[in-house]
């Protein structure tokens, strides 16, 4: 499994920002552990396809030092996504939000508005983010500017992606008895 440190939690359909993102982070810093994507296509980024995922997530999440949620309207309407970041939140992880497809601070659950957050579309606001990562990873730094073809992708994948009309995600449902699934009469 290796020592992850850095875990990028994306939604499956965002998976070329999540490689397009691991690549900037290669170029912007010298990983001393595991970086941990998911949906990406080398091996060394995720684990075997026999693994039992939901333990390997887990262990992942509690190996972590840091989270770099790419937030998204399809990640936002991910119970993974925010069930990893959930994770994160309650393990008191540095978790780090990158916004796209119109996400703002103020789209972002409760949990999460206090975290630093930068706009995908903005290669200054990417940098900063990862400068903090990089600082509180205790990874070296690439030679400065070294980032800035990677960053442009990235900055160009997102603002070419479309994810229709903003939604809010769902909200829970009240927690009253007939919500919860009783009927009338198990509940007197």
């Amino acid at each position: 499994m290796g020592d992850i440190r850095l875990f990028v939690s994306h939604a499956h359909s965002d998976r070329e920002i999540a490689v397009a993102l691991v690549k900037v982070i290669e170029a912007v810093m010298v990983p001393r552990e595991r970086i941990l994507c998911t949906s990406h296509p080398d091996p060394k980024y995720r684990e075997p396809d026999d693994v039992d995922v939901v333990k390997a997530l887990r262990d992942h999440l509690t190996q972590s030092s840091c989270v770099l949620g790419v937030l998204t309207p399809s990640s936002m309407k991910s119970p993974w996504c925010l069930f990893e970041l959930g994770g994160a939140w309650a393990k008191a992880t540095r978790t780090y939000c990158l916004l796209a497809g119109g996400l703002s601070q103020e789209s972002l659950p409760a949990a999460l508005k206090g975290t630093e957050a930068a706009r995908l579309t903005e290669p200054e606001e990417i940098r900063r983010v990862l400068a903090n990562v990089r600082r509180a990873l205790g990874w070296d730094e690439r030679m400065k500017g070294s980032a800035v073809k990677e960053i442009d992708e990235l900055v160009n994948l997102v603002r070419g992606c479309s994810w229709g009309p903003l939604r809010h995600p769902r909200r829970w449902p009240k927690r009253t008895p007939r919500a919860l699934g009783f009927s009338r009469w198990q509940v007197a």
